[in-house]
């Protein structure tokens, strides 16, 4: 019960974080981040659990629900969502393909390609289906600020995991 406490108001602090914080009207992807660490401590536990394989279906509902409430904080439901569980899919296979000791420089470049992944993926749902323009140069500029600034948060909050 205490760890579930926790985690609500870990979530509650990432999503005030991401909606105040602000650099130049640019909202950074915090929310990335609860699915990478939600992804790192799931599959690979403190105690290691004896022949049993972790399922994808809790992750994929902790995906779901952080998709849901960035998307109730945008005004929008439904890109938040399927980016946040493509993503979060694809961290997934990474994780459980990979089986080698991962560094710090393999999990920083994890980062920075899956938030680069999870806002292109977004931002190409709005700019589909709501007709939403935007320059080319600036887009790709604001994705790259956004993948190098979760780098040293989720380097930080993923010390010595895995």
């Amino acid at each position: 019960m205490k760890s579930l406490i926790k985690l609500a108001i870990f979530i509650f602090v990432i999503f005030f974080v991401e909606q105040v914080f602000t650099l130049n009207n640019i909202n950074f992807n915090f929310s990335f981040l609860l699915i990478y660490l939600f992804v790192i401590h799931y599959f690979f536990p403190e105690i290691e659990q004896k022949k049993i394989a972790p399922s994808e279906t809790l992750p994929v509902f902790f995906f779901v629900l952080v998709g849901l409430i960035e998307d109730l904080f945008q005004g929008v439901i439904g890109p938040g969502i399927i980016s946040k569980t493509i993503t979060g899919a694809l961290l997934i296979i990474v994780v459980k393909q990979l089986f080698f000791h991962w560094t710090e420089l393999f999990k920083a470049l994890i980062i920075f390609i899956f938030t680069i992944t999870d806002e292109l993926i977004y931002s190409l749902i709005i700019i589909y289906f709501f007709n939403f323009d935007m320059e080319y140069i600036s887009f790709f500029k604001v994705l790259l600020i956004k993948g190098l600034f979760n780098i040293p948060f989720g380097l930080i909050l993923s010390w010595k995991k895995p």
